[in-house]
């Protein structure tokens, strides 16, 4: 499946249309850094990989712009987890 995720900042979200629902991350910028707050996939595409594309895209959109993350959402701080490239991203000033 190919996906078009664009960053929607009227939404303030990474979003990409899927069958005819949005898939979406929830940002807001907190003092300087990309907070990642909320992953939504439409319950009927879920376990497709939707959400993890999401929040790549948005973290190399993070990279390119020189912005460090929060990981607001339990998503993204699992693909963190198993993706450690990105660690360097990481507002660690921000986690507890």
């Amino acid at each position: 499946m190919e996906l078009k995720i664009i960053n929607n900042p009227q939404r303030s979200r990474f979003e990409t249309l899927v069958e005819g629902d949005y898939a979406y991350l929830d940002y807001v910028f907190y003092k300087g850094a990309l907070a990642l707050v909320h992953t939504y996939v439409p319950p009927k595409n879920r376990r497709k990989g939707i959400a993890f594309a999401i929040i790549k895209f948005a973290l190399e959109y993070a990279k390119r712009e020189h912005l460090k993350i929060i990981p607001g959402c339990s998503s993204v701080a699992l693909y963190i987890e198993l993706h450690p490239e990105y660690e360097t991203l990481v507002a660690m000033q921000y986690l507890s």
